[in-house]
């Protein structure tokens, strides 16, 4: 499965921080170190199944661990408006 990322929903650095900018809703959705790796992974259209390993590899976690949390971020991305 890709998550799929709503049109016109962009990343961007500003003074050291991540942000998601969701220009109909003139929304800017905060995001850590983290959060922007796995929507950089989103944005490159890497299937969902996928990132735990890279996030695994990445910061020294369990894929289990890593798959969970993902969960979790895809869901709050979903509830922003960011995903479909």
């Amino acid at each position: 499965m890709v998550c799929k990322i709503k049109k016109g929903v962009a990343a961007r650095e500003i003074k050291g921080r991540y942000y998601v900018v969701l220009p109909k809703e003139m929304k800017l959705v905060k995001l850590n170190k983290t959060g922007s790796f796995i929507f950089g992974l989103l944005s490159a259209r890497v299937p969902e199944k996928l990132i735990p390993q890279k996030l695994a590899a990445r910061y020294k976690v369990s894929p289990a661990c890593a798959g969970r949390d993902l969960a979790e971020f895809i869901r709050e991305l979903k509830k922003a408006g960011v995903l479909s």
